[in-house]
C-alpha cells in the first residue's frame, strides 16, 4: 500500500476496457467516469453490438471498437493508440471457470505486449494467492499469472464479494419481505465491495500508476457480519429482517457442488482485506455497504438488478 498524501497524478492517454458490456462490467466504467478517466475505449463483439448496456456506455462518451477476444487477428486495432487497459474479465462470471478464459488472456497478453501498454490493470479474485481450491478464483489466479509472464506492468485488483449480488432475483425479494437467508455463519465476517468502486481503484492506480505497478491488492469497501447486514437491510428498508443460516449441505442436494464448496470456503477462510489500511490509501473511494444501499435505492420494490 501507498501514503496517498505521497500520491501525485499522471498522465493517462487511452484506456482500453476489456469485459465491460455485462452488468458488472459496466458498473466497473460508471467509477473510471467518475474519476474523470474518460479517454475511454471499450471493446466489444460484433454480435453484441445491440445490447442496451453499449447505447449507455456511447451516451457516456466511451468510444466502442469491434474485437473478439476468441480472434487474435481482431485485436490490433482495439489496442491501437492504447497507453492502459483495465480487464474487467476475459469471461463471463461462473461457478465453473471457461477454459477459454486463460486462452484469451494470453492473447490480450500479446496484443498489449505490442501495442507497448504501459500499464495492464486486472480485475481478479481475492485469495487467488492463497490456494483457495475454488476453480474460478484459481482460475483468475492463473490469468494473473499470464499477465506477469508476458513482463507486462500491471496491477492485480483482487475483488472480494460484490455488494450487487444481494440484488440478484435469487437473494433481494425475500429479504424485501424480511427474511435474509445465506449460507453463512451469522457472526462470520464478509468482506464485500462494490463493482463501480473497482473501476474507482482501477482509475485511480492508473492516475498513479508508478506507485502501484507490481502490486496485488485485494480489495473490500467494508466488513459485516450476515446479522449485520441484516439490520443494515432493515434500516435500508424500514422494516424488520431477520437472518436466517442455510444449511450448507443443502447445496449438495441440488447437485450444486461448486456453490457448495465456495461456501465452505467463506466459512472456514475467505477473504483477508485490509479494509481500514485500503481507506487510507484510497481515501473517498470505497464504498460502505449501507452507502450502497442507500445509493441503489434498495427499498425500492420497482427496481432491479437491471437497474443498477
Amino acid at each position: 500500500m501507498v501514503n496517498p498524501a505521497d500520491a501525485t497524478n499522471e498522465r493517462i492517454e487511452k484506456v482500453l476496457l476489456i469485459g465491460v458490456t455485462g452488468g458488472t462490467g459496466s458498473n466497473a466504467v460508471k467509477g473510471f467516469l467518475e474519476q474523470n478517466v474518460t479517454n475511454l475505449r471499450a471493446m466489444t463483439r460484433k454480435r453484441d453490438l445491440n445490447r442496451p448496456s453499449l447505447a449507455h456506455l456511447q451516451n457516456s462518451g466511451v468510444e466502442l471498437v469491434e474485437a473478439d477476444l476468441d480472434d487474435e487477428g481482431s485485436l490490433a486495432a482495439a489496442f491501437e493508440g492504447v497507453s492502459a487497459v483495465y480487464c474487467h474479465a476475459t469471461a463471463p462470471d461462473s461457478a465453473k471457470p471457461d477454459p477459454r478464459e486463460a486462452e484469451r488472456a494470453e492473447r490480450v497478453a500479446q496484443a498489449a505486449r505490442l501495442a507497448n501498454v504501459q500499464h495492464l490493470v486486472y480485475n481478479s479474485a481475492g485469495g487467488g494467492d492463497r490456494n483457495s481450491g475454488i476453480p474460478h478464483i484459481e482460475q483468475k489466479y492463473r490469468v494473473e499469472q499470464v499477465f506477469k509472464q508476458a513482463g507486462l506492468p500491471t496491477t492485480m485488483l483482487r475483488a472480494c464479494l460484490f455488494m450487487e449480488e444481494f440484488w440478484k432475483q435469487y437473494t433481494r425479494p425475500s429479504i424485501l419481505k424480511g427474511t435474509f437467508a445465506f449460507a453463512i455463519q451469522r457472526d462470520r465476517p464478509l468482506h464485500l465491495i462494490t463493482t463501480k468502486d473497482m473501476g474507482r481503484i482501477a482509475a485511480y492506480v492508473m492516475q498513479h500508476r508508478s506507485q502501484f505497478l507490481g502490486q496485488e491488492i485485494e480489495l473490500a469497501g467494508d466488513v459485516l457480519t450476515p446479522q449485520q447486514m441484516a439490520e443494515a437491510f432493515a434500516k435500508a428498508q424500514s422494516s424488520p429482517v431477520a437472518y436466517k443460516e442455510i444449511p450448507p449441505w443443502i447445496f449438495l442436494l441440488l447437485l450444486r457442488k461448486p456453490l457448495f464448496d465456495l461456501i465452505q470456503w467463506y466459512r472456514t477462510k475467505g477473504y483477508q482485506a485490509d479494509v481500514p489500511a485500503l481507506r487510507n490509501t484510497f481515501p473517498g473511494l470505497l464504498t460502505t455497504f449501507s452507502e450502497f444501499l442507500e445509493e441503489t435505492h434498495w427499498a425500492n420494490p420497482e427496481l432491479t438488478y437491471q437497474d443498477l
